[in-house]
This record gives structure tokens, sequence and C-alpha cells, in this order.
């Protein structure tokens, strides 16, 4: 770690080769605003749409930072090509003889979706042996893998909708099928692996549940059917060790028009189309069904530090678990610190509080692990 004399460097990560790289430089864009640098030294690494990572300036690292349909890394980055290596911190210049350019004391993964937060990443910074702000490699992986997670909470306790997984390349049940086997009249189709609705589609026919088919497989190799449940959609955030954690207060989504849902261009593009109401108006029996089950499922996930859990609310109140999200956006409108700041915290307070449950983390669960077998190989000699 660093001395007294020296700021830790915070390291955020942004954009990467996925769907949502241009919500993970708006979000990461956000995030670099609020660090204190009082308290941290900021690197960025930008990761381009091929998979290049390079150092960038943290006060210019986008362009048209404040619109996502134009959103992009600067054209002007201050080192080559970057690597990194097993047990080590630091960032190596590859175009520049492999001088170390930054060490990372802390690395905030700023980045969304697949080669992102579904635990890639997360095994890499794991190897690197660095703290890192998200939920660990398993938490990840997990939370990303919509069919595993509802098989999980289940098994857990935890209410989600009736589901039908669907495999690329084998048999489909068609249309009817699905609705007898889901016990109702409306459906969603998603890819079992992607996030900020990507490839969601809203199905009511035989032709609407196909296209929603072919556009779903285009992301993943496991596609869900899932029963709609009519009634209010609302989120809550969660931050802190398992064992630890603490809920905000909730939010609610509410769509302007009754046959939409909060779909990729809602969440990031027309904001005009949703009202994101926080706090929601909510009984304080229902908020506390709410906080308790995210944070059963936080558990049983091993998704810790911090995620936005997604729920339903029926007309009668049963609550169903929709998603969690390990790497909620950061955008100007994102719920996950939308839902902290009505809760009381300012923006930076959240990045803080991030930056040092990341570094707890890594202190309590990371560094006393046992990696050198010597002992037990010289006592079975």
């Amino acid at each position: 770690m660093t001395t007294d004399t020296k700021k830790p460097t915070a390291v955020i990560l942004a954009g990467a080769r996925s769907t949502e790289h241009e919500v993970s430089l708006l979000s990461a864009y956000n995030i670099v605003g609020a660090i204190d640098r009082n308290k941290y030294d900021v690197v960025v690494v930008g990761i381009d749409k091929d998979g290049v990572w390079r150092q960038y300036d943290p006060d210019n690292f986008v362009t048209d930072p404040t619109d996502i349909t134009k959103i992009k890394l600067s054209d002007t980055p201050i080192s080559g090509r970057l690597s990194v290596t097993q047990h080590s911190r630091d960032f190596y210049d590859i175009d520049n003889g492999g001088q170390a350019v930054c060490t990372a004391d802390v690395i905030f993964p700023a980045i969304l979706g697949n080669y992102a937060e579904d635990g890639t990443m997360q095994g890499l910074l794991r190897i690197m042996d660095v703290p890192f702000t998200t939920a660990d490699v398993l938490g990840s992986s997990v939370g990303m893998d919509k069919d595993v997670t509802y098989r999980l909470l289940r098994d857990a306790g935890v209410n989600v909708a009736p589901f039908v997984m669907l495999r690329k390349n084998q048999p489909h049940p068609t249309y009817q099928e699905v609705l007898q086997r889901l016990g109702t009249d409306l459906v969603f189709v998603k890819p079992s692996n992607a996030g900020s609705s990507v490839g969601v589609s809203r199905v009511t026919n035989e032709s609407e549940y196909q296209a929603a088919l072919d556009l779903a497989f285009r992301y993943d190799v496991k596609v869900l059917a899932q029963a709609g449940i009519v009634g209010r959609e609302v989120e809550i955030s969660i931050m802190g060790l398992i064992g630890e954690q603490k809920t905000s207060q909730l939010g609610e989504i509410v769509e302007h028009d009754p046959n939409d849902f909060y779909s990729y261009a809602n969440k990031y593009v027309d904001d005009n189309a949703v009202d994101l109401i926080a706090p929601a108006n909510v009984s304080d029996e229902l908020y506390k069904k709410i906080s308790d089950m995210a944070m059963r499922a936080c558990e049983a996930l091993e998704c810790e530090n911090f995620a936005r859990v997604d729920f339903f609310v029926s007309e009668d109140e049963t609550v169903y678990l929709n998603e969690i999200n390990t790497m909620p956006g950061f955008t100007a409108i994102s719920m996950f610190p939308r839902l902290w700041q009505v809760s009381g915290l300012t923006y930076p307070e959240i990045v803080d509080s991030l930056l040092e449950l990341a570094i707890k983390r890594h202190e309590y669960r990371i560094d006393p692990i046992v990696t050198d077998a010597s002992d037990i190989v010289e006592a079975s000699r």
C-alpha cells in the first residue's frame, strides 16, 4: 500500500469491448468527476471497442461526455498499448519499452456488460492482486447470467417470475407452449447474459416471439422467456460487505406508455419516456420486504461491495426479484447513485465509499489467503 506522504492511486477503467461501451464511458466520466483529488491520484485507463488498453488524461478522456449517442474515447491517449501481469499492480506500456506508467492502489472498473462485469475482468484484477470496487469473480459472473441467478435465488427462497431457458441451435417451444408453461399472456424474451436491457423484447404474439428470439440470440447462446409481471417496477441500491450491507431508499420506474418497458433507449437515450421516482411511495412493510430480499439475494449470489437490485411488485404486493446488477450505471439519471443521493449521500461520498470498501474487502478476503504451500510440501516429506 502507499505511504502517508503519497496519495493512493485510483485507476478508473472505462469503455471495454462490450455492447455497453458508451454507458461505461458516461459512467466513468461521472465517477472521475466525483473522486476527491485531495485524497486520490486519478488515472484513467480507456479500453477501446477492439479491447486495446491505453492511459488517458482524466480531465480529457472522452468527447461529448453528456451525449450517449456521440460519446467516445479521446483521440489523444497519453500512453501506448498497456498490459498487466500477475501479482503486480503496474500498468506497462508495451509500445514504449514496456515501462510501468502507473501503479494502482485501487481500481474502479466502470465497465459494463460482457468482457467487463461478467467475472472476466474481475478475474484479471484478482490475478493482479489489486483491490477493486465491484463484486468478486463469482458474484460478478453469476450475477450476469440470469438463468443461473434465478436458479440460485429459487434455492435461497427468493421469489422470481416463472421462466423458460432456451439454448441456441436446439429445438424451442412455440409461443403457445411458452404461454402454457408460464401460465401468462405476457412474455419478455431476453439474453441470459446481457445488461442495460440489451436484446430484451416485450412479446404478445407468435411473430413477435420469433423476432425476439432472433434478436436475443445475437447476444447470447442462452435466452430466457419469462412471464411478465403486471404491477410496479422498483429498484433498490445496496452497499457493503456481506453481513454488513445497507440498502438505500426505493426508486420506482413508471413508463408513460403502459405497453412500453424500461428499454435501453428509455434508460439512456429518451429519458422523457419514463418517470424515475425517488424515493418511491411505498409502505414501511413493503420497503422492509424488498430490502431484506435484496440482501438475501446478494448473500446467495456472493455479491458484495455494491449492486442495484430490481423488483416487480404485483397488485397484491407479491414481490418478484427481476435482476441484480453488479456494475450499475453511473450516468446522470442512473438509479444506483440517485437512490443513495435521496438516502443522504452525495455523489462524491458514494464513490469514496465504494473505493474504501474495495480496499477493506481486499484486506479481509484476499490478503490473508495462503498462496504458498511450501510448508505443506515440507511437512509431507
